[in-house]
């Protein structure tokens, strides 16, 4: 009997072990996979965050990019450069902009991207008037007087604008060919007209014509 109880002692203590045993593996094996979940999940973290780091940074530099492409379009729009040619340009390059960089430009030049808007729609009929000027001949000159008004539906009354005006004094009917015999820049007032006066010499020839051409535009003050 003595024996018998100790050889189920000895089998009941190798069990304990055994059970110990194999619940420190279970155990084992459970932290490890919950280690594996957790260091997965690290991970995908990791590559979130650097993805959005690298969309913030290509966002960034796209802003940039558009801000200094937005500024550079200002900067070529000036008084300088407000014949009808080169304004012509200059609204057909603005219409093929992207929406985002037509909102960049408005936020470095506003005025300037509400005129060209307006003389891009207006582009396609008459925006400036001149009516017929009358000559008055002197003992040595002749003075040349009319008017000129806004009347592009989407320029007039935007802004008083300063007008650059050619007068030609020839003996025909075209000035084809000819020089003008003065230039002027006048300001219209928005929703008005300006009065155009010159004096100029009197020409060799005995009769002909006075013509009044309207060669720039550009928004006063900007």
């Amino acid at each position: 009997m003595k024996v018998l109880t100790i050889i189920g002692a000895c089998l009941a203590i190798l069990f304990l072990i055994l059970s110990v045993g194999l619940g420190l593996g279970a155990r084992s094996t459970h932290q490890a996979a919950r280690q594996a979940q957790s260091d997965a999940q690290s991970m995908r973290d990791q590559a979130k965050e650097k993805e959005t780091e690298t969309a913030t940074t290509r966002t960034k530099i796209a802003e940039e990019t558009n801000k200094k492409e937005a500024q550079a379009w200002c900067d070529g729009l000036t008084s300088a450069n407000a014949d009808f040619t080169s304004l012509d340009l200059k609204a057909r390059e603005y219409t093929n902009l992207t929406a985002t960089r037509r909102e960049a430009i408005g936020h470095i030049c506003p005025q300037k991207k509400n005129f060209i808007e307006a003389y891009a729609k207006d582009a396609s009929q008459d925006m400036i008037k001149q009516d017929t000027p009358s000559c008055s001949a002197g003992a040595s000159s002749v003075t040349i007087t009319g008017s000129v008004s806004i009347t592009g539906a989407n320029l007039a009354g935007l802004s008083a604008y300063d007008v650059g005006v050619e007068f030609y004094l020839v003996p025909s009917s075209t000035i084809k060919g000819y020089q003008p015999s003065d230039k002027q820049t006048v300001t219209v007032p928005a929703g008005g007209s300006a009065s155009l006066t010159s004096t100029v010499p009197l020409p060799s020839f005995d009769s002909g014509s006075c013509i009044v051409r309207a060669v720039s535009i550009w928004p006063s003050g900007v």
